[in-house]
């Protein structure tokens, strides 16, 4: 930032030339460059850039598709991967699309280079035979879901070598930016333009074999695409006739902001392009269109759009037809000269398209940003068009709302607030210094001149402006990252913040996934010296796990009550009461940012109606993990952690398995006793094993336990564990860190008179009082999960076939079992639970809370029946 301000290299000049494509570099017979191994490398650049690979297949039978690769840098962001797979069958119409975001990428994978790369989704591998027909080649595996995969092999013939825009290390690079040594960005494409495929689909179980003609295409973006091109066009036609052609073209037309006299002068054509002719390469083609400036006569790369026509669903001028031309020096010995080629190609309209396969937003992450792809002709011509809507503001708010997104947010706006505050002094001390120079003046009589004064009030207004600026953009980045950060719980819909990034949360369920949660619990409970774990051969695991398994399998009728059981309200008497429907469906969680994102992204296409998240984030559900600790003295459990694959779970301690069976009679399970005949008596014991002698739990044991296990999982259900882990290392902590630094600025006069004893004496204050107030926010949002969490494990009852208003009983015995266990009075309540009952006003201890929430919602559930019942006419009988 300091450079920018106190730089003394020479001011650039505003009209001076910012765009150096890669045509103008080469003279028309250096335009063929061979590919060298570091030119198809995986680079994985930082910044903001966009690298891709692409492999298009046009089959013998007309079938056309291709496979992709995407690696995006934003920023310092995570770079994100994607892999997407688009496949068309002319004959039967069939078009699949699929687009995923990939996990573990990695470039090299061991023993290979990076011209390989693989993730846990798919694999592509290099593969390097010099002296064969076809020497380099590329094996595609990818398996995309449970109903599609992918294997493809590309090779390229020893004939047809790769190719760029000359030759170099700068082959190939377009440069953005008035000094190419130095460039504010970069475009740059790499081709195989005419290889062979072989390869195979699976989809829903059907193996189809696919053979025939491909290119290859590695391009990177080292720009911000939205600064890089305002649209493009990408023709690729393949034909095993003739021995092999193939015929490709790649053009991008500058934004405004890059041409020949710099900012205004954009809307410049760069296309690069070759042929293949009799299976050889046979020339490489680079054209620059620059506006009012005749085209060139000797090289021709060109891509012409023909009788265009307004789609207003993309509000892009579709060609009804285009007209490819090439022309360029030959680079085959045994044909000199020049070599000229046309393709025409009949689009059609919109009424009656020809080829037009289906218009996809590929970016869905810059909606403004719309691809319209057309698969025309029996072999792979392609026409790609893109286009740039007029609305550019927009976008930029859910980036920033994805920005603030993140942990790191809030001492972003802690570190801004703390240069405000360093400022903040100076200015206020300066302003009451000026005014009292001009009161002082006109009280000795000697007033300042008017235009003086008019200068030092000037003065003062801007400085206090200057500090409201500041002031804002703390303020600004605080109130974001909480705006950003909100979100519904499900079921409930209570509003809460989870200031942690997809990411975050996405490393989070990694490292508790599968055996991860174990070594996490184990860590936790060593607390307390190494535990004794109850073995799964145990029949108290088979309990518990049977229970817990049979309450998870209620989870998927959460998200659609009203489908999964639309008789809640016709029950009789007897049976238990049923929920109705949640307001809030147990859904992926919308956040705020997404609210956002969407709400741009109907303002930016002229749609004004209720936004829907497209990017919400998924459900942490079953299978979730258990463990049963062996120690008598502890009557509770515990859930923990987040994410699928067993990231979360619950563990139980024995001692409330022996409070429960404690408690009622059990049945014991032993065997009836059997008739001894003679046989039985010499030889049973060799033939038969004698049958469990444990006792068998009751339905109203059982009933407890799962009143207990399903507490626990509403917690897992309800990602609280992230809530909490958010509130008490981010948003608590955070929120006292900047309040602190107001308070002791304001206070700063006054400590700075009496010394450094008593600045840091204040200091210290501070901080006992920020960990008080930290234990009474982690307290108080402890109280809001336990109440929630005991609202909707009423509900997972429920639809497990248990009755929800045992679970009044449950929590007032256990409430009395507390009591009892502290020498025969409840204890004082502390400093911080008095705090915490006036926070949600109440005079009530939390357990009382906690069972009132309960009963309420369980009387909610028949106010509501009554209501349905009433309205519908039905038959049903009150519940008592």
């Amino acid at each position: 930032m300091f450079s920018s301000i106190f730089s003394t290299s020479p001011p650039v000049d505003p009209n001076a030339q910012n765009l150096h494509p890669v045509s103008d570099a080469f003279k028309e017979n250096e335009l063929f460059g061979e590919l060298t191994p570091q030119d198809t490398e995986w680079t994985c650049a930082a910044g903001f850039a966009t690298e891709t690979q692409i492999f298009y297949v046009a089959a013998d039978d007309g079938t056309t598709f291709m496979v992709q690769v995407i690696h995006s840098a934003v920023g310092l962001w995570y770079p994100t991967i994607q892999f997407v797979f688009k496949f068309h069958d002319p004959k039967t119409k069939e078009t699949v699309f699929k687009s995923i975001k990939v996990n573990n990428f990695v470039t090299p994978p061991p023993g290979l280079d990076k011209r390989s790369s693989k993730a846990d989704e798919f694999s592509i591998t290099y593969k390097h035979t010099p002296g064969s027909d076809h020497p380099e080649s590329y094996t595609v595996l990818a398996n995309l879901a449970e109903d599609l995969q992918v294997s493809l092999d590309i090779q390229r013939p020893a004939v047809v070598p790769g190719w760029k825009v000359g030759n170099g290390p700068k082959g190939g690079f377009s440069y953005f930016g008035p000094d190419p040594e130095k460039a504010e960005g970069y475009a740059i494409h790499r081709f195989w333009p005419h290889c062979k495929a072989l390869g195979h689909v699976v989809r829903s179980g059907r193996v189809a074999t696919y053979q025939g003609a491909s290119m290859m295409v590695q391009a990177i973006q080292g720009m911000r695409p939205n600064l890089l091109a305002a649209s493009w066009n990408f023709g690729n036609f393949q034909s095993e006739e003739h021995g092999g052609v193939s015929a490709i073209q790649m053009e991008f037309k500058t934004c405004n902001s890059h041409g020949r006299k710099g900012a205004g002068s954009g809307g410049v054509w760069v296309n690069v392009g070759s042929l293949v002719v009799g299976g050889k390469l046979a020339s490489v083609t680079a054209e620059t269109k620059w506006p009012g400036e005749p085209a060139s006569e000797t090289v021709v790369s060109r891509t012409t759009h023909l009788n265009p026509v307004l789609d207003e669903d993309t509000g892009y001028n579709m060609p009804r037809q285009i007209l490819w031309e090439w022309q360029a020096p030959s680079i085959l010995a045994d044909a000199p000269g020049s070599l000229k080629a046309k393709l025409h190609v009949d689009l059609g309209d919109l009424d009656s398209p020809k080829g037009l396969i289906e218009k996809v937003d590929v970016l869905a992450e810059i909606p403004t940003v719309v691809k319209m792809a057309s698969l025309v002709g029996p072999r792979t011509k392609v026409a790609t068009f893109h286009s740039t809507p007029r609305q550019q503001g927009a976008p930029l708010i859910p980036f920033f709302a994805a920005i603030l997104k993140a942990s790191t947010s809030l001492e972003l706006a802690r570190t801004a607030a703390r240069i405000v505050l360093t400022f903040m002094p100076v200015i206020v001390l300066t302003n009451a210094k000026s005014k009292r120079k001009l009161k002082w003046a006109a009280l000795r009589g000697a007033p300042k001149s008017e235009e003086t004064v008019a200068r030092v009030l000037k003065g003062i207004r801007h400085r206090k402006y200057f500090l409201y600026l500041l002031l804002l953009v703390p303020s600004a980045i605080f109130w974001g990252t909480i705006v950003a950060s909100l979100e519904q719980t499900p079921l409930t819909g209570r509003w809460r913040m989870i200031i942690l990034s997809p990411e975050e949360e996405e490393e989070i369920a990694k490292q508790l996934a599968g055996p991860g949660w174990y070594r996490a619990v184990s860590e936790i409970l060593e607390h307390d010296g190494p535990p004794k774990i109850i073995p799964n051969t145990d029949w108290r695991y088979a309990w518990v796990n049977s229970t817990m398994r049979k309450l998870e399998g209620t989870i998927p009728i959460l998200t659609n009550e009203p489908a999964s059981y639309k008789c809640w309200f016709d029950e009789c008497q007897d049976h238990p009461p049923m929920p109705p429907p949640a307001s809030f469906p147990l859904r992926p969680r919308p956040r705020a940012s997404e609210y956002i994102r969407c709400w741009c992204d109907n303002m930016s296409e002229g749609k004004w109606g209720v936004p829907h998240p497209k990017t919400p984030h998924s459900i942490a559900g079953p299978p979730y993990s258990l463990i049963i600790v062996d120690k008598p003295d502890s009557s509770n459990a515990f859930s923990y952690g987040f994410g699928p694959d067993g990231g979360g779970g619950i563990v139980v301690y024995s001692g409330f398995l022996d409070e429960v069976l404690a408690r009622t009679p059990m049945n014991e399970n032993l065997p009836e006793k059997e008739k001894k005949t003679w046989f039985s008596t010499l030889f049973g014991g060799y033939f038969s094993s004698p049958p469990p002698r444990h006792p068998t739990p009751t339905p109203e044991q059982t009933s407890e336990l799962a009143i207990l296990l399903a507490h626990e999982l509403s917690h897992l259900i309800l990602s609280h564990h992230l809530e909490s882990l958010s509130s008490t290392t981010v948003i608590v902590p955070g929120t006292i860190s900047i309040l602190t630094d107001v308070v002791r600025v304001i206070l700063f006069p006054l400590t700075m008179l009496f010394g450094p004893f008593v600045n840091d004496a204040v200091a210290q204050l501070g901080k006992v009082g920020s960990g008080e107030l930290v234990n009474v926010g982690e307290l108080c949002t402890s109280v809001r999960q336990e109440m929630e969490a005991d609202v909707v494990s009423a509900r997972l009852l429920a639809h497990a076939g248990f009755d929800a208003r045992d679970a009044v009983k449950f929590w007032e015995v256990r409430t009395e079992n507390l009591a009892k266990c502290s020498n025969e009075k409840e204890p004082a309540p502390s400093s911080q639970e008095h705090l915490v009952r006036k926070i949600m006003s109440s005079t009530h201890p939390v357990n009382e809370l906690r069972i009132k929430a309960l009963r309420d919602e369980i009387a909610r559930w028949e106010t509501e029946r009554q209501r349905v019942v009433s309205a519908s006419g039905s038959t049903g009988t009150t519940a008592g």
